[in-house]
């Protein structure tokens, strides 16, 4: 039977829970570690800019054919040298600026993956939560429409003519029995979906905590907070690096400057070669006035690609903004109809429970007692759908201002659920 199947999938040996998960995949998801090791990359970068601001201790070699004083041959002349740069129109400095900014935005995309990962986590979640109160409710309704087969069959064997409520009250059932399949089929699919993301064999356990006390206090404080969330930081930092390289590219045309010291090899007027003997100190000077347009052509480019990130920093910044406020407000919106709904709960139980009592004593048909009867649990199931709706989009806003790992690390275990909500059943 796909239901035991199912039931022996639902009993793990080693059950987590949300935050538990959570916190092993900060540790070790393949996507934090990649994060990583690229922040660790950035931060060699920086080290190798720096270097061209350091002394610099080389050999160089000039070897080819010589004539000296009528004597003519092959000779190999060596010369070591330290060499110290100490002007380049400033491209060196703004290449060091521009690979520290890197190394500040390869750190907010970690946070980025972190907040990511959060919110794919969060959303799988809360889809095996819906999942696990919905194949609850179907349970429910499948033990009442059982409870009520038998006591339809009862009447039947004393009077025939009920014998069409039998029929109808198992046709009923059975459609009940349908439905708690498929919503258990939904669950072990949500399982295997945290499992997916997670990339972990985790078994999930528990319900999505709720985050609603730290959500922002209104729509304004959610568009507040957008500035600082990794996707704004993450267009800022590129805006501010492709401005240093736009610094690194201005001067092109200007000289490099740099101190030498060297000891020097030559040639005597006799044509004999003399290793090392001489030292030599000196300003080296390179400059490219002319190069066929290639450092101007590189400058706009520069120019060209900032004001491309000025832009999608901008974007970023105010489409994240209205996102956040919209997001805030919906979910403001909905729960102020909770409790509505909740009433709306117990008035269809104290329906049914009325008509049941009617039927009972002849006063009612079956069909109007199978109406009330479905017409509580799609109420239940509308409660649960709509508590879980309103947890998606408040971890949907807190997942836009990348902070539901600080919220449920600070502030809960994982094991709390939605008010009002069952927790997952075996």
């Amino acid at each position: 039977m796909v239901l035991a199947a199912l039931a022996l999938q639902a009993c793990p040996a080693d059950a987590e829970t949300f935050g538990e998960v959570l916190g092993r995949m900060a540790q070790g998801h393949p996507r934090i570690v990649a994060a990583q090791q690229l922040s660790r990359g950035g931060r060699a970068d920086v080290s190798a800019a720096r270097s061209a601001y350091r002394p610099q201790v080389g050999v160089e070699t000039n070897a080819g054919w010589q004539t000296v004083g009528g004597n003519s041959g092959f000779t190999v002349l060596p010369e070591a040298k330290v060499s110290q740069l100490v002007f380049d129109g400033g491209r060196t400095p703004a290449e060091i600026r521009r690979r520290k900014l890197r190394v500040d935005l390869l750190g907010v995309q970690e946070q980025s993956v972190l907040a990511d990962i959060s919110f794919q986590l969060a959303q799988a979640w809360i889809d095996y939560a819906r999942a696990s109160d919905l194949a609850f409710v179907s349970w429910q309704q499948v033990s009442a429409l059982q409870t009520l087969d038998k006591l339809v069959v009862e009447i039947a064997q004393y009077d025939r003519g009920r014998a069409s409520d039998v029929v109808m009250v198992e046709s009923r059932l059975q459609q009940a029995v349908t439905t708690q399949q498929t919503r258990e089929i939904s669950l072990a699919e949500a399982r295997a979906r945290i499992r997916e993301i997670s990339a972990l064999p985790v078994e999930p356990t528990g319900g999505i905590p709720d985050i609603a006390a730290f959500l922002p206090r209104n729509a304004e404080d959610a568009q507040g907070l957008v500035p600082v969330s990794p996707a704004v930081r993450i267009a800022d930092l590129e805006v501010a690096e492709n401005a240093e390289t736009v610094r690194g590219t201005k001067n092109w045309w200007m000289p490099s400057l740099a101190l030498e010291g060297a000891r020097t090899s030559d040639i005597s007027s006799q044509g004999d070669t003399r290793l090392f003997n001489a030292f030599a100190f000196r300003l080296n000077a390179s400059m490219v006035p002319f190069d066929s347009g290639g450092g101007r052509s590189r400058h706009e480019s520069a120019r060209a690609t900032l004001e491309s990130a000025r832009s999608n920093a901008e974007l970023t910044r105010v489409s994240l903004g209205e996102q956040a406020r919209r997001l805030w407000i919906f979910q403001a919106q909905r729960t102020e109809r909770l409790p509505s709904m909740e009433n709306l709960v117990d008035r269809a139980d104290q329906a049914r429970e009325v008509v049941f009592e009617q039927f009972r004593i002849g006063r009612r048909s079956i069909l109007d007692l199978l109406s009330y009867d479905l017409e509580r649990f799609n109420v239940r199931a509308q409660l649960v759908n709509e508590r879980y709706d309103i947890a998606q989009t408040q971890y949907q806003l807190m997942g836009v201002l990348g902070r539901i790992y600080p919220a449920v690390v600070e502030g809960d275990d994982g094991r709390r659920l939605p008010p009002g909500t069952q927790g997952p059943q075996p």
